[in-house]
């Protein structure tokens, strides 16, 4: 450790020190300038919502920390533990140690909940959290923009009466399950999650004019009462009830859902046009299906318009609806935040979700021992989502799922499993007993005749074969050779057997789309047996 390492509230005197500590710490093609900014820098030192520290050791800034309180809304008394910078010359000396004791002293004053964004370019920050009770609660992949597109490790720590105030039963959607029960493991607390399984989520409303919020719509939302109180399933750090002043100096835009000329909804978000993020800040409506556009349209203009790279979006624990419509949607649960928001005499859970528009890329991350399991349960939900969603978007255009919802096809997508065959492997055998419908992710296949000689058709990606064994374990009618390196989602008989079980809707519409598609290869079959045995085509042919 330095000899002596003191830390104190940084003052305007410190500015430039602070400024070329920065430079030492993040060098100069630190993307986000305004570090390096001294006005930025004094209105961060002024701002009640947050609180600034330095160390100093052998006359000099060796270190730098702050406490910033607008995590959630105001009464939510939540504070991000961030903007840890130490001089490359003094790591490893305490100096990071110094700075997580001191803000710690004062949160135990000031906040139920503290959090943390830890790097994982190293495991530096992830240590220090780990050394002073901050454990994961979430793995945020591919979240900010430095050289790369880096991953963040969340990690919290409940103060005060955060744990006695918190509500019990939350109702979370399956995917969400296991990672919040680690995370309440994580901070000492009791399982007591309600896995919900049997929701479909929003509709997806489609007979809405959007517009972005003007000011002269400021006073029709802000009278959305029920939407705006009542409905809370989703949390950020400003509300529409700021000003719109406030709101556009924070660089927040808000999608405008209007019904007959009348405003029946709006989503706010913030965009780092640096980093190409989006947060989610609030969603307000007046009806499910509301809700329901809302979402895909801000899905929809993240890439379109934005070009984002990343978007998260917090909502409530207990409101199992919205966390299945973000699943639909190809959100993922990256964080499980216990008792983060405060409501009127209690404390309520988030989930926080994330979807990412770039090629997931994370299995560089340096990670400590307690972050590795959260980060394998995130890892895991990227990975059946991107499976997920090929499924979604390639049954969009099978005729055997027309008709589906949503919902119903996520319950099939997440019935698929992957399975890979190299070029020459026969994959379907005539006359063997199918047990499984296949679609093609990558590669294309031959299908024979049952001769297994006369070669009658391909199947590229996009394309499905075996379909007949969804709803019967007939044998297969031709056989299916891998052309080349194949990658398929399959879907077993029994899996989609016990789900149609459950949901009949599903099975009924399938089952009639099949009845549709074969009558219509029959017809096709005669139309072809018809025209090569005509008297027409014989006279041609001769």
């Amino acid at each position: 450790m330095a000899s002596s390492i003191r830390v104190r509230p940084v003052t305007e005197a410190d500015l430039e020190g602070i400024r070329n500590l920065f430079y030492r710490s993040y060098g100069e093609n630190y993307p986000y300038k305004e570090f390096y900014s001294d006005e930025w820098l004094k209105r961060s030192i002024y701002q009640d919502s947050y609180l600034s520290l330095l160390a100093e050791a052998d006359d000099h800034i060796v270190g730098t920390a702050s406490v910033y309180f607008e995590v959630g809304a105001y009464a939510d008394l939540c504070g991000e533990f961030g903007r840890l910078a130490v001089d490359p010359g003094y790591r490893g000396l305490g100096v990071g140690s110094a700075l997580m004791r001191a803000r710690l002293e004062f949160a135990e004053q000031r906040l139920h909940f503290g959090l943390a964004e830890c790097r994982t370019a190293h495991t530096y920050a992830q240590r220090i959290s780990h050394k002073f009770g901050l454990q994961p609660i979430g793995f945020l992949p591919q979240k900010v923009l430095l050289d790369n597109r880096e991953s963040l490790v969340l990690t919290a720590k409940l103060f005060g009466p955060a744990q006695k105030l918190r509500r019990n039963n939350p109702r979370v959607i399956p995917e969400a399950f296991l990672l919040g029960q680690l995370a309440l493991q994580n901070l000492g607390l009791e399982n007591d999650l309600i896995a919900v399984d049997d929701v479909e989520g929003y509709p997806i409303g489609t007979d809405f004019e959007v517009e972005e919020l003007s000011q002269s719509g400021l006073p029709s939302l802000l009278r959305i009462e029920r939407g705006r109180l009542s409905r809370r399933h989703v949390f950020g750090n400003l509300q529409l009830t700021y000003g719109l002043f406030l709101l556009q100096s924070r660089n927040s835009h808000y999608i405008v859902a209007r019904e007959n000329g009348k405003i029946v909804g709006a989503i706010g978000f913030t965009v780092d046009t640096i980093g190409r993020s989006i947060k989610v800040l609030e969603l307000i409506d007046l009806r499910d299906d509301v809700a329901g556009f809302l979402l895909k349209a801000l899905d929809s203009r993240a890439r379109e318009k934005y070009q984002a790279e990343y978007l998260e979006i917090t909502v409530s624990a207990y409101w199992p609806n919205i966390q299945r419509t973000l699943s639909n949607l190809g959100f993922v649960p990256v964080a499980y935040c216990p008792s983060f928001v405060f409501h009127e005499v209690e404390r309520l859970d988030t989930i926080k979700m994330a979807k990412v528009y770039v090629p997931l890329d994370i299995d560089d991350v340096q990670l400590t021992q307690e972050s590795q399991e959260l980060f394998e349960l995130v890892r895991q939900g990227f990975e059946e989502k991107r499976l997920g969603l090929f499924v979604n978007e390639a049954s969009h255009h099978m005729a055997i799922f027309q008709g589906l919802e949503e919902g119903e096809l996520a319950k099939i997508a997440g019935l698929c499993q992957v399975v890979a065959h190299p070029a020459g492997r026969v994959v379907l055998r005539a006359g063997e007993r199918g047990d499984a419908f296949y679609m093609v992710m990558n590669g294309s296949m031959d299908i024979y005749a049952p001769d297994g000689c006369t070669l009658v058709g391909h199947v590229h990606a996009g394309d499905f074969l075996g379909e007949i064994s969804l709803v019967s374990q007939q044998a297969y009618g031709a056989t299916a050779v891998a052309a080349s390196d194949v990658k398929l989602a399959a879907l077993k008989y029994h899996d989609f057997e016990n789900l149609v079980n459950r949901y009949p809707r599903i099975g009924l519409k399938v089952m009639r789309n099949m009845a549709i598609s074969l009558g219509q290869k029959l017809a096709d079959l005669d139309e072809r047996f018809y025209l090569s045995h005509s008297p027409t085509a014989n006279k041609e042919s001769n």
